[in-house]
């Protein structure tokens, strides 16, 4: 895949779904990956600076943290950006309405620009598993494909399972928002999570009702924030992937946790021992 980059910077402001604070995020073009910075640090979005999978991931470095990276990185990679400076006045990246397509419909306006040089995918070998209880994550040798599968039983979100394989990211992928179950809102207060989120960036059910007045974008609309989760979460390995990946009630713990692993067997391949 041909290395590139946005065409024109872009800014974005809005407030940040955990924390709650005013948020001000600055789009550059970029030739070093795709790199965060906050208050002069410099921090790759790469898998080894993440430093926090609760509810969101954070990267941080050198004392610097930004959190909740994962709705911008999956827009990005939803336009095959491989290159990027984004700057951030704040702690974590806003939530705007809650999905990717905000941070998806700035970037196509910004334009692209082609780069030197190319990004050669990742191929998985063998296949790779995580497990956290009965949630997990594996990837398999194949062509690049995802399926995931939440249950959230006795709630109106209830079984959900959605397919990817690719194609499509604008519309089926980038609109839909993040989640949360209602009686789950004062233990995230309590962990400091959650204090920005609203029904205007969020989907809220409450027992077999949804909250939110205007009602779903798309039926399945939380399994499909989950893959638009963990494409965000596997841009963090810095290339496309070849991979089948099947993952079932897992987490950004348990993405992180996979990619990690993909890097792994990447180097020991490398190495000479598949």
């Amino acid at each position: 895949m041909r290395r590139r980059t946005i065409a024109h910077e872009i800014l974005l402001q809005g407030v940040g779904l955990h924390r709650g604070t005013p948020v001000e995020l600055c789009l550059r073009p970029g030739e070093g990956g795709i790199v965060f910075s906050r208050g002069g640090v410099r921090i790759p979005a790469r898998t080894e600076h993440v430093v926090d999978t609760r509810l969101n991931t954070a990267i941080g470095a050198d004392g610097a943290v930004i959190s909740t990276i994962e709705h911008l990185m999956s827009a990005l990679w939803g336009h095959c950006l491989t290159d990027c400076e984004v700057e951030i006045r704040g702690d974590e990246i806003p939530v705007l309405d809650g999905s990717a397509r905000p941070f998806f419909l700035a970037i196509r306006e910004a334009g692209f620009a082609e780069l030197s040089g190319e990004v050669d995918p990742l191929t998985v070998h063998q296949t790779l598993r995580v497990e956290d209880g009965p949630s997990w994550i594996e990837a398999r040798p194949g062509r690049f494909s995802l399926t995931y599968e939440i249950d959230f039983p006795g709630t109106a979100i209830g079984l959900q399972r959605f397919s990817f394989d690719g194609s499509g990211y604008e519309a089926e992928i980038a609109p839909a928002r993040t989640f949360g179950l209602l009686r789950d809102v004062e233990a995230m207060h309590a962990q400091g999570l959650a204090l920005g989120g609203s029904l205007d960036n969020a989907v809220v059910v409450d027992g077999e009702k949804v909250v939110n007045p205007e009602g779903l974008r798309f039926p399945d609309e939380c399994v499909r924030h989950k893959v638009l989760d963990l494409l965000g979460d596997l841009w963090t390995l810095g290339a496309p992937l070849c991979a089948e990946i099947s993952a079932v009630r897992a987490s950004h713990k348990l993405h992180i946790a996979l990619a990690k692993k993909i890097c792994g067997a990447q180097t020991r391949v490398r190495g000479g021992r598949p």
